[in-house]
């Protein structure tokens, strides 16, 4: 048998046969191959947890109250892929007997100065704030959390050793706390610089690049200010009042519990 000329090229008849016979078990079984690929894309791209986003940066605020701590924190995601990704996260908040879950939070998407986008809708999954981003090619976004936490006693921490959950160290983290006048600090486990005063605060502060916390944040304070708890109804109404969470946000109020770490 001579060779059988594909684009001029001579094949022999039991290749071309056995070619034959593969591409036709493949055009049968396109169906299955196309919708297991769907399958395996949907389960990469919209599950949000095999994804490029990368965690960099994060700036946190926290203030000091009488009977509760006030966090504001901006962080940074970029997606490092040539290809959309999804991100799904969970919030842990600082939970314990003295630290009662936060009764208010708020979360929405950012500019880098802190100015709200719009709000980041997000559920409750096994105790967690959970929420979704998309995002274009190479695109960043900052997201921005606010929190208000009871607290039972003088001290408080924030969460930073879940940024080995990223297995890469954070480019930059900026860390402030502000105390009112009255109060004096007195402990934190990360050194703090004290800047100068903003009335009527008290501000310190840390930073650091490449940074890849092995413990949390944890800080305390001194000094005759009342700290007895406000009610949940205080806590909303000054919050409103004040506008102690970023403008353009509202507050979203949880029973007590509801939100676990």
């Amino acid at each position: 048998m001579e060779p059988i000329r594909i684009l001029g090229f001579g094949v022999p008849p039991k290749i071309y046969m056995t070619v034959r016979s593969l591409g036709r078990w493949f055009a049968r079984g396109a169906d299955l191959w196309l919708a297991g690929g769907l399958i395996v894309f949907g389960v990469y791209f919209f599950s949000g947890y095999f994804t490029s986003v990368l965690f960099d940066r994060e700036r946190i605020e926290i203030r000091v109250e009488p009977g509760r701590i006030i966090v504001a924190g901006l962080y940074h995601y970029l997606n490092s892929s040539r290809l959309p990704a999804v991100l799904s996260l969970r919030v842990p908040f600082p939970v314990d007997g003295e630290h009662p879950p936060p009764g208010i939070y708020t979360l929405s998407e950012a500019r880098a100065d802190g100015r709200v986008l719009r709000q980041i809708r997000s559920v409750d999954r096994d105790g967690k704030v959970a929420f979704r981003l998309i995002f274009r090619p190479g695109e960043g976004k900052w997201v921005r959390l606010s929190y208000v936490q009871p607290t039972r006693v003088p001290n408080g921490r924030y969460i930073l050793k879940t940024t080995r959950a990223w297995r890469h160290p954070l480019a930059q983290g900026e860390y402030v706390l502000r105390l009112p006048r009255e109060l004096e600090l007195a402990f934190s486990n990360y050194p703090l610089a004290l800047t100068p005063p903003a009335r009527p605060w008290k501000v310190y502060g840390f930073s650091a690049v490449n940074f890849w916390p092995d413990r949390d944040w944890e800080f305390s304070w001194g000094g005759h200010a009342a700290m007895a708890q406000p009610s949940s109804k205080e806590v909303v109404c000054e919050a409103q009042r004040t506008r102690r969470l970023p403008a353009g946000m509202v507050p979203i109020v949880r029973p007590a519990g509801s939100i676990r770490q």
